[in-house]
This record gives structure tokens, C-alpha cells and sequence, in this order.
């Protein structure tokens, strides 16, 4: 009887964190009501998350299967079966962060060059320059050739 109870607690306690992460999951606010100081933050800390992702050593093929099968079984959650996958999907969410910068007329980041730096503690910064804005034209009308 007891290693059936234990076999049940076990899982337990693996299906508990997903359940309570999930429920703490709060909803970031959409990209096109951000400032840009806000987008820029959003991009600095996740330039520095993924620096190094191509140095890092990442799990065996074996063990990310073992993971999906036990996401798949307990609902546990499955950040991590498809590193490569995630690391395309943040640097998507990147490039749409600076795109959103440069239609906002701020300043941008050069992400390729962001991303190839290794040093930990090198901050990001935005490296464009905003695009200019088109001059307005003069209140008076130009006179008419004759």
C-alpha cells in the first residue's frame, strides 16, 4: 500500500507547481500601450537573458523527451522540451519590440549585435537613431510663379 502512496504523492507534487504558476500567470500589457522606456527595458532584459544561448550546453534529446512525456502525463508545464524553439519565438517577440520602437519614432537596437555579445555585464542600449520626422510645411502658401 505504501509505494502506491508514495507513487501518488509523487506525482502530486509534480502537477502542483504548473498548477499554481498557472494561476499566478499575469497578463503583460500589449506592446502598442507601452512607452518606449518601458519597450526598451522589455528588450534589455531579454537581450541579457538570451545572450550566450548558442554557448550554453543544452539538454540531451533523451531528457527533453522525459519531460514532454511527464508535461504530457501530470500537465506539468513544457518550457524547456524545445529550447531552439523558444529561444526563435524571443527573438521574434525582440524583433517586434524594436520594430514597435522604431514606429513610435524612439531610438532602436541593433538585436544581431545585441544578441553576439557575451560580456554579462555590457547593458544593451538602443544604438539607431529614432527615424527623423518629416519637417511641417510653412503656414503661407509659396507664391505662384508667373
Amino acid at each position: 500500500m505504501r509505494p502506491s502512496l508514495l507513487h501518488v504523492l509523487v506525482c502530486l507534487a509534480l502537477a502542483m507547481p504548473s498548477a499554481a504558476l498557472a494561476k499566478k500567470k499575469k497578463e503583460d500589457a500589449p506592446a502598442d500601450k507601452l512607452s518606449c522606456k518601458q519597450l526598451s527595458g522589455r528588450i534589455q532584459v531579454s537581450v541579457m537573458e538570451l545572450r550566450g544561448f548558442k554557448d550554453r550546453n543544452q539538454a540531451s534529446a533523451l531528457s527533453r523527451g522525459i519531460q514532454t512525456g511527464f508535461a504530457a502525463t501530470f500537465g506539468n508545464l513544457s518550457h524547456g522540451v524545445n529550447p531552439q524553439g523558444d529561444y526563435d519565438a524571443k527573438v521574434a517577440e525582440l524583433r517586434t519590440y524594436n520594430q514597435r520602437l522604431v514606429e513610435k519614432g524612439c531610438k532602436s537596437y541593433d538585436l544581431d549585435a545585441e544578441l553576439r555579445k557575451n560580456e554579462i555585464d555590457d547593458v544593451p542600449s538602443p544604438t539607431i537613431p529614432a527615424p527623423k520626422k518629416p519637417k511641417a510645411a510653412s503656414a503661407a502658401p509659396a507664391p505662384a510663379p508667373q
